[in-house]
């Protein structure tokens, strides 16, 4: 827990450090007026929104268990599907691999078997929130070229995780590396998960979900544009969130925190029209609802997890943020 602590403390501090910065460059007095004029009746709606997007992803990980035939009360599942939020902030969210450490210590599934939902879940997110920019991107005459590269990298990934010939080759190179060696016989297993939940259907289903997560937390990411005052046409609000999501996704900070902020916050003055304080009160309080809050729940779920996995669940978070700072290909042997 100490890990996650430090983790949680290292993601405050550089949130911190990027909001301010934006706070000095869009003029305090403008964004302190902004901040003032925002309709705080929309907040439940807002919160609401994103909170049932988390009940509808927990939907697919519970339908990726069952492809894995990994079977566990649903309190607990949900519980550990709650603590896995926590690492939102994490690079790419692949910290997340916490909720296969809680999985094994309550059930004995290694976690080189369920590790590759929580790959699918990236990949989906990805796949479906690509669609959703294509859509935004609608809004504009020039083509999409930024939303159809990231899907073109999200392809390419999904099919190096399904391609037996790499995984062979992985297995080999880690058979010669002295301090990797003893992840080696995971590989196969590993592959055969991600294959098998990566499949066109079971691809095409974990994508139908998430375009519907998305779309719920999107409604609420409209419905801050709406309660700060701007009036952005919902499809142009679909494409800045989607292309500063998928940004932040792609250079791999911590929750995207600084360049998902920036990108927001630019096009928000540049292609939204918007003066920069709305702009990046407007920001603020989208990243509040939308990362922020996730994290905030996560954390209730690690003490709800405290409970129900018991004190596995100290060492499984340590063990999970060491996987998420190093890698995920760097693991003990003991964690498989």
């Amino acid at each position: 827990m100490e890990r996650l602590k430090k983790n949680l403390i290292l993601a405050l501090g550089l949130g911190v450090a990027v909001y301010l910065t934006l706070a000095i460059v869009s003029g305090l007095d403008e964004l302190r007026a902004a901040l003032a004029g925002f309709d705080y009746r929309l907040i439940p709606a807002i919160l609401g929104l994103v909170a049932f997007s988390y009940v509808v992803r927990f939907v697919r990980w519970a339908y990726y268990l069952r492809l894995l035939k990994v079977q566990m009360p649903l309190a607990q599942n949900a519980a550990i599907f709650a603590a896995g939020l926590s690492m939102t902030i994490s690079p790419g969210k692949l910290g997340e691999v916490l909720k296969s450490v809680f999985i094994k210590d309550v059930t004995g599934a290694p976690v080189a078997r369920t590790a590759p939902a929580v790959v699918a879940e990236r990949a989906t997110d990805g796949t479906g929130m690509v669609i959703w920019g294509l859509l935004g991107a609608l809004a504009f005459d020039f083509g999409p070229w930024v939303l159809l590269a990231f899907l073109a990298i999200t392809v390419a990934g999904i099919a190096m995780l399904r391609s037996k010939g790499l995984s062979l080759l992985a297995e080999r190179m880690l058979e010669r590396l002295p301090l990797l060696n003893k992840l080696a016989p995971h590989v196969g297993t590993f592959h055969g998960a991600s294959n098998e939940l990566l499949a066109t259907w079971s691809l095409a289903v974990g994508t139908a979900i998430s375009f519907v997560c998305w779309g719920l937390e999107i409604l609420a990411v409209y419905l801050c544009s709406v309660g700060v005052g701007a009036q952005i046409p919902f499809l142009m609000v679909v494409f800045i969130f989607a292309v500063s999501s998928l940004a932040g996704a792609l250079f791999f900070t911590p929750g995207g925190i600084g360049v998902a902020e920036a990108g927001m916050a630019g096009m928000f003055v540049t292609v939204a029209g918007l003066s920069r304080g709305p702009a990046v009160a407007l920001t603020f309080i989208i990243r509040l609802a939308t990362l922020w809050f996730a994290a905030l729940v996560g954390i209730a779920g690690l003490f709800v997890v405290r409970r129900v996995v018991g004190e596995p669940m100290e060492r499984a978070a340590d063990r999970a943020v060491v996987s998420a700072d190093a890698g995920p290909e760097v693991r003990d042997d003991r964690e498989l």
